[in-house]
């Protein structure tokens, strides 16, 4: 049997390009208001945008609570997934050559499941066999493995036999401790290894050359 089942992609930044959105996103509309110290990328990026938000406002304060700042996400949300962002360049037809080789396609994001639905519906992205999003589980999200480690059980696979593609290190992190294989890539973006990170991809043909390579 192959090494690998499962090929696990993270949604932002990984399949869409929505991640300098979100980055600037952060820095204006929340990190400026914070009463407390500086926050910074490293403290979100990867995350549950609802975590972040409750630790920020724990650390750092943030007036008018979390919610006020997570219904400006969901707001945003409409316009990011539904007109701005892009799909990473031949991704759907990659998700067909990935099952015709029998292998299970999943997106794991910490984005809410509504984000990732209209994603999968504007770029047609099937065949998926799991859609895991960091609302379906009643546990920390990335950092933490619980999300990968969910993801894995609902295809009745080891985490150990998933592939999985990752641009964040929080990202990176969870899918390592999960005891996966990571290959951290990031569109329109040079990403660097981190000591959790076993391979790197820094274009899309490199990616699916990569991921390829490692199914053969």
């Amino acid at each position: 049997m192959p090494r690998f089942q499962t090929v696990l992609f993270d949604m932002d930044g990984v399949l869409v390009d929505s991640e300098s959105f979100w980055q600037q996103f952060w820095r204006d509309q929340v990190f400026a208001h914070a009463e407390n110290g500086e926050p910074g990328l490293e403290d979100v990026n990867g995350r549950n945008f609802r975590e972040s938000l409750k630790d920020l406002a724990a650390t750092y304060g943030l007036p008018g609570g979390p919610e006020r700042y997570a219904r400006q996400f969901e707001v945003a949300a409409e316009t990011v997934y539904g007109e701005q962002v892009s799909i990473t360049p031949g991704i759907p037809d990659f998700f067909e050559r990935l099952c015709d080789r029998g292998i299970n396609v999943g997106i794991v994001s910490s984005a809410p499941a509504d984000w990732i639905e209209r994603v999968i519906k504007r770029f047609d992205l099937t065949p998926i066999d799991v859609m895991v999003s960091a609302e379906h589980i009643d546990l920390p999200g990335k950092p933490e493995p619980f999300i990968y480690e969910h993801a894995a059980a609902e295809l009745d696979v080891s985490p150990s036999s998933c592939l999985v593609i990752e641009d964040s290190v929080n990202g990176v992190r969870a899918a390592a401790q999960a005891g996966s294989t990571v290959i951290r890539f990031c569109q329109g973006a040079t990403v660097q290894p981190t000591d959790h990170t076993d391979f790197v991809a820094n274009s899309p043909g490199e990616l699916q050359r990569t991921i390829l390579e490692l199914l053969s």
